[in-house]
């Protein structure tokens, strides 16, 4: 064997490690939420914390997840958010994507609840209390 089939073989050899080594890396498990045992829940991913957006504006979390599929959700403003068993905060806006099958959560929560990007957190999807009659 020559210094040039040596030399080729070599770089191709070279390449088919690179490229395993890159395909590998690429397989990494999803960090996605599993799906619930209770279709009740909407667990998500918080993606964002702000100190406050506006003046006066206090702390906040935003979090977002698809996987509604077909599913309606029945989210409104002041719904208490959960980690775990325990409540956190309360919803303080909420976005629905059809198209996409996603909800965007922000949420508010005590100054002493720790909350850090990459929290899983849930929201009940569904009100079960009885409406109210508007007097």
């Amino acid at each position: 064997m020559n210094r040039w089939q040596f030399a080729c073989l070599f770089a191709v050899s070279l390449a088919l490690v690179g490229w395993g080594w890159h395909l590998a890396g690429a397989q990494q498990p999803s960090a996605k939420p599993a799906k619930p045992a209770d279709p009740d829940r909407f667990e998500f991913e918080v993606i964002e914390s702000f100190d406050g957006k506006y003046d006066g504006d206090t702390p906040g979390h935003i979090g977002k997840y698809g996987g509604l599929d077909q599913r309606r959700p029945r989210v409104a403003l002041h719904d208490p958010v959960y980690m775990g068993d325990n409540q956190i905060g309360i919803v303080t806006g909420v976005r629905w994507s059809r198209a996409y099958g996603s909800l965007e959560v922000e949420f508010t929560t005590d100054e002493k609840v720790r909350v850090c990007v990459g929290d899983l957190v849930w929201i009940a999807m569904h009100d079960k209390a009885e409406p109210k009659k508007i007097p």
